[in-house]
């Protein structure tokens, strides 16, 4: 028996989800959202057919959509995920708001985690404030995580993580906080668990749902790597609502590709290195931009490989990731290393010894020099670290290679070259959504990044998703026919743009 959905049912369903969830599935995702679907009706044991035919009854709506949220909704996370920002709130942000109160005598913090998943997020702010707050006994702390998956808060509720939540190095000691448990795993001690309220909240429907505290009372929200996947019309209005639960001076902080998606609501950039935080103004002020210098005695706090901070504009990034503009353009005003290029003043010995332990399989050795380098040069340090991260990953050392991307990652987070490599090892493992998510995370960064596109297209066609590779290639074609033919472009092995237009032609036409 056929049981397939045609066309009309997957519009139908696509539009229910946008709906309920503002979840936008565009036609690259089309696979995706069927095999969705088709784990939900495997889990309620009805078919496709039957599923369609009972669509239109709200008692069963409900119970579908609280099933299949589940299986779209499963984000990626672990503990002080993008440590920079997690440097900065230890640093900066938390340590002032700490004393302020201090001096007001009102001892009390409002935060809020939104799209929390598993919940390393809102757990990596227990664990900070433990770690500030001497007197935490004294402070009446409200920290509320919600997500719209309720298996995940489940998971959340319980506290028992695996090695895969510890790719960053904690920022703060951490050991004390967990207790080893059966089959490689850990949980969390009840002190952290205990400082943190989970909630289901559907962040498009539940915007009138109360914490207690009444609206714009909030220090600071986190939203981060959700908005991306809303309609723009959708993430508009759940960033509304996000910036009307500030209080006036309160930070909205998203991730770095979503950081556009913020425009008109009433608040200003503040940039702290390679962190972007949106502070919440009196209504009517106007969006700007609050630069301040980031740095503790003796040493930048985003951390020991960070950027210095620089001006962006407002106007720069308000259509980041929404145009056609290059990623060049949009961030002209934005000084930032060039990885390709070679470093002028490199300390010729020990980059050899580096060069060589790559070479040779040692990772380890070269990421110990690499530590305790003396050198300077900047760009020599992430191409060694960038050799260091394949000699892992060479090796099957894959969480070394994967936590090492992520540092990478945080040294520059709007390049798109180092998702590309931490997708690389992803794709090496045969772990292809995981890449693809990563991937389309550099796009992000540069629409244009031909390598990203490239990558996509041989992921869809080995994973028998033609169409989409197509899509792809087609994209790069595009990508080529503005560059100079005799160019030789990055990560393409020494090829010109016009001989690489000729290949993806040739595939093309296979």
């Amino acid at each position: 028996m056929n049981d397939s959905l045609d066309d009309n049912s997957l519009v139908k369903i696509r539009d229910i989800i946008l709906t309920h969830t503002g979840i936008l599935f565009d036609e690259l995702h089309v696979n995706d959202l069927v095999r969705h679907i088709s784990s939900a009706c495997t889990d309620l044991k009805i078919s496709k057919k039957s599923c369609i035919e009972q669509i239109e009854d709200s008692s069963f709506l409900s119970i579908f959509l609280e099933i299949l949220v589940n299986y779209i909704t499963i984000g990626e996370t672990y503990f002080f995920r993008d440590k920079n920002l997690f440097i900065y709130l230890r640093d900066i942000l938390l340590p002032d708001l700490i004393q302020k109160r201090r001096r007001e005598n009102k001892l009390y913090l409002r935060f809020w985690s939104a799209a929390c998943s598993s919940g390393e997020e809102p757990y990596s702010l227990a664990m900070l404030l433990r770690y500030l707050l001497i007197d935490i006994d004294d402070w009446d702390i409200f920290l509320m995580a919600t997500d719209i998956n309720q298996n995940i808060l489940n998971r959340a509720r319980e506290g028992i993580y695996s090695r895969w939540s510890f790719r960053n190095d904690p920022i703060i000691p951490t050991d004390l906080y967990f207790s080893k448990i059966l089959d490689n795993q850990v949980k969390l001690d009840d002190i952290i668990r205990n400082m943190v309220r989970f909630e289901k909240v559907n962040l498009v429907r539940d915007t009138s749902f109360s914490h207690g505290f009444g609206p714009s009372s909030l220090d600071l929200v986190l939203c981060r790597n959700v908005l991306m996947y809303f309609s723009q019309d959708k993430s508009h209005e759940v960033v509304t609502h996000l910036v009307n639960s500030l209080r006036i001076g309160g930070y909205l902080i998203v991730s770095p590709q979503e950081i556009g998606i913020i425009q008109g609501q009433d608040t200003r950039i503040v940039h702290e290195g390679s962190v972007f935080l949106h502070e919440r103004v009196i209504p009517g002020a106007g969006a700007g931009r609050k630069d301040s210098s980031c740095s503790s005695p003796g040493k930048d706090v985003t951390s020991e490989f960070s950027l210095s901070s620089e001006t962006i504009d407002a106007e720069d990034i308000e259509d980041f990731g929404y145009d056609d503009k290059s990623h060049e353009d949009i961030f002209k005003n934005w000084t930032k290393p060039e990885i390709n290029l070679p470093g002028a003043d490199i300390q010729e010995d020990e980059n050899k010894e580096i060069n060589q332990q790559i070479i040779e399989d040692r990772p380890n050795e070269a990421i110990q020099i690499i530590n305790n380098s003396e050198t300077d040069n900047f760009l020599q340090e992430i191409m060694e670290m960038e050799g260091a991260i394949r000699s892992y990953a060479g090796n099957g050392e894959y969480e070394k290679a994967l936590g090492w991307s992520d540092r990478l990652i945080a040294i520059d987070v709007l390049n798109p070259r180092p998702y590309l490599l931490k997708a690389a090892v992803f794709d090496e493992q045969g772990l292809y959504e995981h890449s693809l998510q990563l991937l389309r995370q550099s796009l992000y960064a540069s629409h244009d990044y031909l390598p990203a596109h490239l990558a996509i297209a041989g992921i869809y066609s080995k994973t028998g998703k033609p169409d989409l590779a197509r899509h792809h290639y087609k994209l790069a074609i595009g990508i080529l026919e503005t560059k100079d033919e005799d160019i030789i472009l990055e990560e393409t092995e020494g090829i010109p743009a016009q001989k690489m237009k000729d290949m993806i032609n040739q595939l093309l036409e296979g």
